[in-house]
């Protein structure tokens, strides 16, 4: 039996295409490794330029907004800088301890009040300045923000980079955990890694919102 050998001349626009391939993909290599070393530059302009909290967001009406902060110290040890460097000038401190167990005493400094948009502005440098001193001591800032209007949260996750981990759907009520890189603070919550909740009750705009970072404590 006779097996012929057939050479198939390859075809010009074959190579065109190959060629063109290839420098796609090349493109895209130095756009992924160009990109790998920009997140934390890409992060100071963010946090520098933008607010992420509702009333900065675009999402709400609104022109203020129920703000509540708790700072935690689970050694007991409050920084002195924690005292002094306040979100607002007229802000108060209310001081908790916590018994957690044998002679361990967690403490909270907690405080809450309405805010505006350029309150709220203050509010965010303060949080991105006092998180991070306070992380080299282990303490951590809970905020807790709140507004009369229901909210389009799929817009705002959209809209601020942010990546849905858990939802749940309760009657007219949305709750949204997700990453957003541009939070410092994050906690573990089953086996995904959040540092922002959101919950949306009410039809429209008819309703209330609570922006949490980087979990809710409080009932809403």
């Amino acid at each position: 039996m006779l097996v012929s050998h057939i050479v198939t001349k390859p075809s010009p626009y074959s190579k065109v295409k190959k060629i063109f391939i290839a420098c796609i993909s090349i493109i895209g290599l130095v756009l992924y490794f160009y990109g790998m070393e920009l997140p934390s530059k890409d992060r100071q302009v963010f946090s520098q330029t933008t607010v992420p909290l509702l009333l900065n967001s675009g999402e709400v009406q609104s022109k203020e907004a129920e703000v509540s902060i708790i700072l935690w110290f689970e050694d007991g040890n409050i920084p002195h800088g924690a005292w002094t460097k306040r979100p607002m000038q007229d802000w108060i401190w209310k001081y908790d301890e916590l018994q957690t167990g044998g002679e361990k005493v967690t403490v909270t400094l907690s405080g809450s009040q309405m805010i505006n948009k350029n309150e709220e502005s203050n509010l965010y440098k303060w949080y991105t300045t006092m998180q991070q001193e306070l992380a080299k001591t282990g303490g951590l800032i809970y905020i807790d923000e709140r507004v009369d209007q229901a909210m389009d949260i799929s817009s705002y996750l959209s809209n601020t980079n942010a990546l849905p981990a858990q939802w749940a759907l309760v009657g007219n009520m949305v709750s949204i955990a997700a990453f957003q890189n541009f939070f410092l603070t994050s906690v573990i919550a089953g086996q995904d890694r959040i540092n922002i909740q959101l919950l949306s009750r009410g039809k429209n705009t008819e309703g209330r919102t609570v922006l949490a970072i980087p979990a809710l404590l409080q009932e809403f």
